[in-house]
């Protein structure tokens, strides 16, 4: 009703009918196709009518104006036919909203129960005029009087002035979302319900976090609220109703950070900081996802006399956590490290501190969220190995303090979280041997009380006075996955 511009251009058209005629041609109306056209239909109360008759005359934005045939027939209301939005009918004096029990103009409308229409293109936006021309009118092009079934009911009933916007010609005309032809279905004008329509809205919340093998996982509950209604003639509702229906439960994984964690805590206690050493991990964990770490580290040592030694080094890491989620952690280390040969073997000491910084992201259904944060690890490490001229035996402890700071995720609020900065406190033992295959070559097996096993090979070669070449490999076995590390080195000694 709110675009409706004018209702009559009786002044400017002959009379040919009497205002007293009996209503027949009783309501006008226009639906949007969505594809910039629009079918124009005119409605009569005469039931089973088989036949156009008439035409209308089209006055666009710009003033052209061209009057065209009704070559569109139809005995149900045409979908989209929203009452007071783009359906009227007349109550003497101006348009009104249809309503075939006549209470918008006093009783004087009865029911549409034929529609004669016809389809218009490439339409823009702007102010049209459409005016119903009978047969008999003096701009008709076509010969004969009206017929009882296409007489105009009045004057008011032959003119529909409209400012058509985006929304009529997308098939929206009131701007709601739904399309006019899907929000009012055929035969609804007649005065019977139709239907039903149904809008489907669901709904999502983070209900848990379970403890699973290797991590934690979030649960999501979801549910779906499908609400029906009837669509009634006079643009109403009516037997409106709703159904929930729950449906499966999103779950995904949380722990891509602390999967990191546990594939460079694997990696960094095999660490070697004498010379220039290259390192390369491949991991595969328990809990679905994968990776491995890649790097390199530098430094030396000095002798000092005595069977002692110290030195320092430093080195780059990088993390990276795929396949459920991702993680991704680029470390920077620094190293202080020394030896000192006694009766019975050499007690190698080492305090290390790793600067992360981390970024993950992952999904739980339709949901993504991701995080950017950082943190720091420091352990300090005490490894004796024993005298043997072929097998050696290891034993040490290892100290640690590794801290995670908070963060709050992006992406979708349902499920993005507000993580706590955590700060865990580690300790575990090692014992294994290191037995010596040949010369140069170094088998070594190591149980750690944090349920991490490993078995090496290391291959030291002599390139020229004061240049060694190292290289190995090593598998790791742990609670959370298996990986495998690769090392090259060259050390020089001065």
């Amino acid at each position: 009703m709110k675009k409706l511009l004018a209702t009559a251009v009786a002044v400017a058209v002959a009379t040919v009918v009497s205002t007293t005629t009996l209503a027949h041609t009783n309501s006008i109306g226009y639906v949007g196709d969505g594809n910039g056209g629009l079918n124009f239909w005119y409605g009569s109360w005469h039931d089973g009518t088989q036949f156009n008759e008439a035409q209308i005359k089209i006055v666009k934005p710009g003033g052209s104006t061209s009057i065209d045939t009704f070559t569109l027939l139809s005995q149900d209301s045409p979908a989209g036919l929203i009452s007071g939005v783009n359906f009227f009918t007349s109550d003497g004096t101006q348009l009104v909203p249809y309503d075939p029990t006549g209470a918008t103009n006093n009783g004087t409308t009865q029911e549409s129960y034929t529609w004669q229409g016809i389809n218009y293109q490439n339409l823009v936006t702007g102010q049209y005029t459409f005016i119903y021309i009978p047969l008999g009118d003096p701009e008709s092009t076509l010969p004969g009087s009206p017929t009882a079934e296409w007489m105009p009911m009045d004057q008011v009933i032959r003119s529909l002035t409209i400012n058509l916007t985006t929304g009529d010609l997308n098939g929206d005309a009131n701007n709601n979302g739904i399309l006019d032809v899907n929000e009012v279905a055929a035969g609804s004008a007649s005065g019977t319900p139709v239907g039903p329509t149904v809008v489907s809205q669901g709904s999502s919340q983070v209900i848990g976090y379970i403890a699973v093998s290797g991590g934690v996982i979030q649960v999501v509950q979801r549910t779906q609220t499908d609400t029906m209604w009837d669509n009634m003639s006079d643009g109403t509702i009516a037997n409106q109703m709703s159904h929930v229906t729950q449906l499966p439960d999103w779950t995904g994984r949380i722990d891509q950070i602390a999967t990191g964690n546990q594939m460079l805590s694997v990696v960094n206690r095999g660490l070697n900081f004498n010379g220039v050493n290259s390192v390369g991990n491949m991991a595969k964990m328990n809990n679905g996802m994968s990776g491995g770490v890649s790097g390199v580290t530098v430094g030396g040592d000095k002798d000092l006399g005595n069977g002692l030694r110290i030195g320092g080094g430093a080195g780059k890491l990088s993390t990276r956590v795929r396949d459920n989620g991702s993680a991704d952690v680029d470390s920077t280390l620094v190293n202080l490290h020394g030896s000192k040969e006694v009766t019975q073997g050499t007690v190698n000491f080492a305090l290390t501190h790793s600067v992360n910084d981390y970024t993950t992201s992952r999904t739980i259904g339709d949901f993504v969220n991701a995080g950017v944060t950082n943190g720091t690890d420091t352990w300090v490490n005490v490894t004796f190995v024993g005298l043997g001229e072929r097998v050696r035996p290891v034993f040490g402890v290892t100290r640690g303090v590794r801290g995670v700071n908070g963060y709050t995720e992006t992406g979708d609020v349902q499920t993005a979280r507000t993580v706590a900065k955590t700060t865990d406190w580690y300790t575990y033992g090692t014992i294994g041997a290191q037995a010596t295959l040949k010369e140069g070559i170094i088998a070594q097996a190591l149980h750690h009380s944090d349920g991490v096993n490993s078995l090496s090979i290391a291959v030291k070669k002599n390139l020229e006075k004061d240049t060694v070449l190292t290289a190995g490999v090593s598998r790791n076995m742990t609670r959370d996955g298996a990986s495998t590390s690769i090392n090259v080195g060259l050390v020089k000694k001065f």
